[in-house]
């Protein structure tokens, strides 16, 4: 199967300027936040995957009659999507496989006088063995080699990312917990034959390119 990033007009124009954008340090103001990105981690831009996935969650979250206990994020890059919900629940914990990210959520952490569990961790190998009540993940989709190191935060070659999350969930998501994942028409679809049955899935956003095709969706996924 062709890979649709490979069929998009002027697409490795458009990610050599995304990866331009990544190399430099910025500033931002989110929700009330200060935030900084620092290098090569992945900027939360306005038209980023991050505030799409950010303002999807919020929207779930504002109506909410009491906290939530444990929320977990996977892939926290600058923190700016968990630091945003800290106010929606008891206890927060932020999660990045790459050392620069984590780096970035425990400085945006401090600047924000938050104080999240942060860890350095390949999705949850290296979190303790605990139950979440929600669990996001803001997931990287590109079917595509990783040749940039802000690459790790996009790109997801084969759906290994996909793969294994999906099967390490069940030890991690407490009874009637929520799981929210964004995803793409960029990654591989035929992947999502490989959620087991017991999972009830739910798209719950979309919104679509009309010029170029692509789209992106926000899911829910909980247990039955």
């Amino acid at each position: 199967m062709t890979k649709l990033h490979l069929q998009v007009p002027g697409f490795q124009e458009l990610h050599s300027e995304f990866l331009s954008k990544q190399s430099s340090i910025s500033t931002y103001n989110i929700n009330g936040l200060n935030i900084i990105a620092l290098p090569n981690t992945y900027h939360p831009e306005p038209q980023s995957s991050s505030m799409f996935f950010l303002k999807t969650i919020r929207e779930q979250f504002q109506h909410l009659n009491s906290k939530k206990g444990r929320l977990l994020e996977l892939g926290c890059g600058t923190g700016v999507i968990g630091l945003c919900c800290n106010d929606y629940v008891e206890e927060l914990y932020l999660s990045d496989i790459d050392e620069n990210a984590v780096f970035c959520t425990q400085i945006n952490a401090f600047l924000n006088y938050m104080y999240p569990n942060i860890y350095h961790s390949n999705l949850f190998e290296s979190l303790p063995d605990i139950l979440f009540d929600v669990i996001l993940f803001n997931m990287p989709f590109l079917d595509k080699k990783i040749e940039a190191s802000v690459e790790v935060a996009t790109n997801d070659l084969d759906g290994q990312i996909f793969i294994n999350f999906i099967k390490q969930i069940p030890k991690y998501l407490a009874p009637k917990g929520d799981v929210f994942f964004s995803y793409s028409n960029l990654g591989n679809l035929e992947l999502f034959k490989t959620i087991p049955d017991f999972f009830i899935v739910e798209k719950i956003a979309h919104e679509e390119d009309e010029k170029t095709g692509l789209s992106r969706s926000v899911f829910q996924m909980r247990m039955k």
